[in-house]
């Protein structure tokens, strides 16, 4: 049975594709191309073929800029995306499977609680007082706490919806079982979740990896760079490197891509899941 649609129809989708193709795919192909450029070339930041090539060049002094900055920047952020991220999605599902499963006062406080942390923005001030008061500030431990913490309202929301779709009746038959508590959650519960975890993990992996406000306020010296101040090295105000730039942003850009081609099944899987019910 063939669908007619209508010439209204086409031409919105038709647009949506000129849209998407402007929007992203002409922008990669200007960062890719402009990162084969000299200097003096991608300065002009156009859309032609380099009429000198210069790929290994400059790919070659990005990793070696600094004394393996780039690796060592690559390596802080990826170490702070991992720590973050297995954090928040073990504190983060188990806030929401208790906020959906226990109705009270409780629960609605803590709904309002959530909802605020999403639209109160943080101060850096009081939050860098608080640090200094952990002894914490400066240092990847310090910056895993700003990270989960800004990212904790938006998952427990996301958790929570997800989990009003997963019947009651499955804790009580755990708990008639036997099953502990901890058990219940870890051994029955949680690998349920797979689908919204793996949509947390893209979302705020993506989020923590391109983060370049909290490691610039947070964190200080060439050892605790993180792979957005690296790129940021590259520009100034009287002088940007804009080949190097666009070839330091081509390198950064593959640990998402990885990410995402090995998780993307689950990603709409997981978004549309917590939606039927909330």
């Amino acid at each position: 049975m063939k669908i007619k649609r209508s010439a209204a129809t086409i031409i919105g989708e038709v647009s949506a594709l000129i849209l998407t193709f402007l929007t992203h795919w002409v922008v990669f192909y200007f960062i890719i191309i402009n990162s084969f450029k000299t200097r003096a070339e991608a300065a002009r930041l156009s859309l032609a073929f380099p009429k000198k090539w210069q790929i290994i060049e400059n790919y070659s002094y990005i990793l070696s800029y600094g004394d393996g900055l780039f690796f060592r920047s690559m390596w802080n952020s990826i170490r702070l995306t991992i720590i973050s991220i297995v954090i928040l999605v073990l504190v983060a599902s188990m806030t929401g499977y208790i906020m959906q499963r226990r109705q009270g006062k409780f629960s609605k406080i803590s709904n309002k609680l959530i909802l605020a942390g999403l639209i109160v923005p943080p101060s850096v001030i009081s939050t860098y007082w608080i640090l200094s008061q952990l002894g914490v500030v400066g240092t990847l431990a310090g910056l895993t706490l700003v990270e989960v913490a800004t990212m904790f309202p938006f998952s427990v929301m996301i958790y929570k919806g997800y989990m009003a779709t997963i019947p009651r009746d499955i804790d009580a038959a755990a708990i008639i079982d036997g099953c502990s508590a901890s058990r219940l959650y870890f051994q029955i519960i949680f690998p349920i979740l797979k689908p919204i975890t793996a949509t947390i993990v893209i979302l705020r992996s993506v989020v923590v990896y391109n983060d370049f406000a909290n490691p610039l306020y947070y964190m200080s010296g060439a050892r605790n760079s993180t792979i957005q101040l690296f790129v940021y090295t590259f520009q100034s105000a009287f002088l940007t490197q804009w080949n190097y730039l666009f070839a330091a942003i081509v390198l950064i850009s593959l640990p998402p891509f990885i990410l995402y081609l090995i998780l993307n099944k689950r990603i709409l899987e997981g978004v549309t899941a917590g939606a039927v019910k909330g």
